[in-house]
């Protein structure tokens, strides 16, 4: 087995984006890089100005629809308006090639501590195989050997330290370097800006952890906006019943729709998604991701221009026909410590990769 010194450790560093605020005046060095998210005096149909800050209750205001699906059918779904869509030859590679690329060292446990960080060994994988198997010039397999080790030497130096807690910054770290596996650009401190919008006629500013962002378009850059979860400091008394965590289902053919934002995503995340999407490569849509520790989940809003006005001016509740309303689509939670559901994450990233590169043909 290969070892990794501590001089091998990819210096990535995440970007900063609170999930939750404390109402305690002492706060973390790694909480400085947000926006400020101290709570201020507010009526209850006040729209905060840092999406940090937004309930569940805003989010039913707003007059949301939830539908959950499949995160590959997320990404299809939403890539098929810029790109081309994969043919059913294609589809097929791609599942083989997920078979492969997904099994990430034979890596299978369901928490970071439980692995024994004195057997990992992510050296190069054969390229040769790889590139044999791969049919896609849109997937670069050197660049997913070159962030494979970089994803290792980091995962074998933060559990070489045995802290009993792994903290929020390492994980955010940790996916990024997942998400580079795949093919996927990202950004992170000092690079990214926080962003803003109007929403029911106040300036509303955030700032996402990770930005999944396309070169090829400077202006509308954002593949997806990601959000690393910390644990929720509020009671109960200020957001009502605590959100329990998705249960391990599978995701259902039938669409199964609900107006209320779902057990385990934050309104904050749904703020975000709103902020930023204006900068999203497809109109009218952006697509998103939660991380909870190494729990993931696929997000996609959908909002027509004229509903995005509406919820600019509009105060307090929102009066919206159905077929008006926004969408967020989203997956249960997959674990990409877990060969099975780390397969279902590949997956959805390898066909991001390939129709978001193939943007350009379209164009």
């Amino acid at each position: 087995m290969a070892e990794f010194s501590e001089s091998s450790q990819a210096n990535v560093y995440c970007q900063a984006s609170r999930s939750n605020i404390t109402r305690q005046s002492s706060r973390s060095s790694s909480e400085t890089l947000s926006p400020s998210c101290s709570s201020p005096s507010s009526t209850e149909n006040d729209v905060p100005s840092s999406t940090c800050e937004w309930r569940r209750s805003l989010i039913e205001k707003l007059g949301i629809r939830f539908e959950r699906k499949s995160p590959t059918d997320i990404i299809m779904e939403h890539m098929s308006a810029v790109a081309y869509n994969l043919m059913r030859d294609e589809i097929q590679n791609l599942e083989e090639l997920t078979d492969i690329l997904g099994h990430l060292n034979n890596l299978n446990h369901e928490k970071l501590l439980e692995i024994n960080f004195k057997g990992l060994n992510f050296s190069r994988p054969v390229e040769e195989k790889l590139r044999y198997s791969n049919r896609f010039k849109e997937i670069d397999i050197s660049k997913y050997s070159t962030f494979m080790k970089k994803f290792g030497v980091s995962l074998w130096y933060i559990l070489k330290e045995k802290q009993p807690i792994i903290s929020e910054e390492k994980y955010r770290c940790l996916f990024e370097q997942f998400l580079q596996m795949f093919g996927i650009d990202v950004m992170a401190h000092p690079v990214i800006d926080a962003e803003s919008t109007d929403i029911s006629g106040r300036k509303v500013s955030a700032k996402a952890d990770i930005v999944c962002f396309s070169p090829r378009d400077v202006k509308k850059y954002t593949l997806a906006i990601c959000e690393v979860k910390k644990e929720c400091p509020f009671t109960d008394e200020e957001t009502g019943p605590s959100p329990q965590k998705f249960r391990r289902t599978e995701d259902s053919p039938q669409r199964s729709q609900s107006c209320h934002l779902p057990d385990g995503l934050l309104a904050q995340h749904v703020g975000d998604l709103l902020t930023y999407l204006d900068k999203s490569i497809c109109k009218g849509a952006i697509l998103g991701m939660t991380v909870e520790k190494t729990m993931v989940t696929f997000t996609r809003l959908s909002v027509t221009d004229e509903t995005m006005e509406k919820l600019q001016r509009s105060h307090g509740s929102l009066k919206l026909k159905e077929e008006e309303r926004p969408v967020l689509y989203y997956s249960k939670p997959y674990n990409y410590l877990l060969m099975e559901d780390r397969k279902e994450i590949v997956k959805a990233l390898l066909t991001l990769t390939v129709m978001e590169k193939r943007r350009a043909k379209k164009s």
